[in-house]
């Protein structure tokens, strides 16, 4: 099987349906192929890789991004349990701007998401020790750091009791922020 790209609701954010292969012996999944991303039109350079432990469910990862000139495009990826990753536009001048969408991630189903440069994205994490694995399209940058509120955008997280670290509580909402991402332009 080849990989397939799917389109979303929002320019430039996939599903990714990679490669993979089972058989009496177990299976072997390919989640990254430079040429096949490359012919599809995606930057993949990718600066980092990392893994990500989320002891308990209900964490509240985001929303996170980094600003120009450091901006990054993403590619995750479930090790083990779930989440449900939203992800927002923030590029001005984008049909979707300020648009939210939401994709459960688990191992079952064997998806990627590769999320665009300008796309800020959050997680809750749905099964306790839950493992994200993601590549940064550069590296990271805390200077150039952003984000917003996880709860000041059109969506609904249900009746959770999220757990936060004072940072992300502290983030600016949505309609408080300034967004440095211009559609076309520096993303």
């Amino acid at each position: 099987m080849a990989f397939t790209f799917e389109e979303t609701q929002i320019p430039g954010l996939l599903v990714v349906r990679p490669h993979y292969h089972a058989d009496e012996r177990g299976s072997n999944m390919k989640t990254y192929h430079r040429e096949t991303f490359e012919n599809q039109g995606l930057k993949c350079d990718f600066g980092e890789t990392m893994i990500t432990t989320n002891l308990e469910k209900n964490t509240i990862r985001g929303f996170h991004y980094q600003k120009p000139p450091y901006t990054q495009c993403k590619l995750y990826y479930c090790l083990s349990g779930a989440w449900n990753n939203y992800s927002v536009d923030l590029r001005k001048g984008s049909p979707t701007y300020g648009k939210v969408i939401c994709y459960r991630m688990d191992t079952e189903d064997r998806k990627l998401l590769y999320i665009p440069e300008g796309i800020a994205n959050a997680h809750l994490v749905l099964e306790n020790n839950t493992k994200v694995l993601y590549q940064l399209g550069s590296k990271y940058m805390p200077e150039y750091e952003g984000g917003i509120r996880w709860d000041s955008v059109d969506l609904d997280f249900g009746d959770i009791c999220p757990i936060i670290t004072p940072r992300d509580a502290s983030l600016p909402r949505f309609g408080d922020f300034e967004t440095p991402f211009i559609y076309g332009e520096n993303c």
